[in-house]
């Protein structure tokens, strides 16, 4: 079934990192960035700004949900330019408005040209993005927002404020910067998650990270992954944060060999995802698990082609566990799951 443009706005203000009253050292690789006495409060202001344009997407969303593109059921990245595209160029203008324009009147105001609009998108278009950025509290001076005949190219000086909140621009310059010449390969959608982590002198640590990413979850959920986490940290297991597409997987690899990670994704959830290849090594011991443990192993880890299957079935991916309260049942067979696969892989 395919996710809407409401069920994105949701998602994306459930994986946004959590806000901070850190009064944080900044990175040196940032020293030609917006800097002030405001730059902390103005990262704050973004991060309440970008709930306040997912809170309308989900009252909204439908209204601009043109794309009629359906992900592949077992895919985990969500590309916004193909599924979600309304969203893409409204990231896109916003983004273009805060790494080109430019802090006038006490960083009060951002000035830009109209480069800053999508030379890909037609007027109509750019004028529907604008005015639902102005329906988010964006006042846009120096364009007409309803002349749909109007040519930008006459268009020579754009203002932009923010009245319920002038600091907010401040963070929307600093985190258009980082997303465009800081974001990595692993760490992708800086802006619209609003990882000021990114911006800290001090590397984040992974713990902090895996505590961020299951938040959403239960109590109890959240217990069982942070005690798994540390379980397989002192068995010699190394811990790898990958962000790309939205998809967030935080990974435990003895070696290069990936064990089991941790996985939020708009598609799938949140769910353990495991690559266990040496199950046939404790055959006695899987037959203690659960009906519902045996039965997913027994479906097997890899390509569904190779596996003889003929069909995509997902198992490239992993062996998926939904962390809902479900997985509480089976936590104990989980564990010696693990176990078995880190002494099998160890003895190699």
């Amino acid at each position: 079934m395919r996710k809407t443009l409401p069920d994105v706005a949701s998602y994306l203000k459930e994986i946004m990192v959590p806000e901070t009253n850190e009064v944080y050292a900044i990175n040196p690789a940032f020293k030609n960035v917006l800097m002030d006495e405001n730059f902390h409060a103005g990262m704050q202001a973004f991060r309440t700004f970008l709930v306040r344009l997912y809170d309308y997407l989900c009252a909204k969303g439908n209204d601009y949900d043109n794309s009629k593109k359906v992900a592949h059921e077992y895919e985990n990245r969500t590309t916004l330019s193909v599924y979600y595209p309304f969203l893409h160029y409204v990231r896109v203008i916003l983004m273009n408005i805060g790494y080109y324009g430019m802090s006038v009147e006490n960083s009060q105001s951002l000035v830009c040209g109209n480069t800053v609009l999508c030379d890909k998108l037609s007027v109509t278009k750019n004028l529907e993005c604008l005015r639902f950025l102005a329906d988010c509290g964006i006042c846009i001076d120096g364009i007409d927002m309803n002349d749909k005949k109007q040519s930008f190219s006459d268009i020579k000086t754009i203002k932009i404020t923010y009245p319920d909140n002038p600091t907010m621009l401040t963070g929307l310059k600093v985190m258009a910067i980082a997303e465009n010449d800081h974001g990595t390969l692993v760490n992708q959608d800086i802006f619209l998650r609003c990882d000021y982590r990114i911006l800290k002198k001090d590397e984040t640590s992974v713990l902090t990270i895996v505590q961020d990413t299951i938040k959403p979850l239960s109590a109890d959920v959240r217990d069982f992954i942070l005690q798994l986490h540390q379980r397989y940290l002192d068995k010699g297991l190394t811990c790898i944060v990958e962000i790309k597409g939205f998809h967030i997987y935080i990974k435990y690899c003895y070696k290069r060999k990936d064990l089991w990670g941790i996985n939020a994704s708009l598609n799938n959830g949140y769910h353990i995802n495991v690559k266990s290849t040496k199950t046939k090594e404790y055959t006695d011991t899987i037959k203690t698990f659960s009906p519902v443990l045996q039965e997913l192993i027994a479906k097997g880890y890899g390509c569904g082609r190779k596996r003889e299957i003929g069909y995509c079935d997902g198992g490239c991916r992993g062996l998926p566990i939904s962390l809902d309260n479900s997985v509480l049942s089976m936590r104990n067979d989980i564990v010696t799951w693990f176990d078995n696969e880190v002494s099998c892989l160890q003895k190699k």
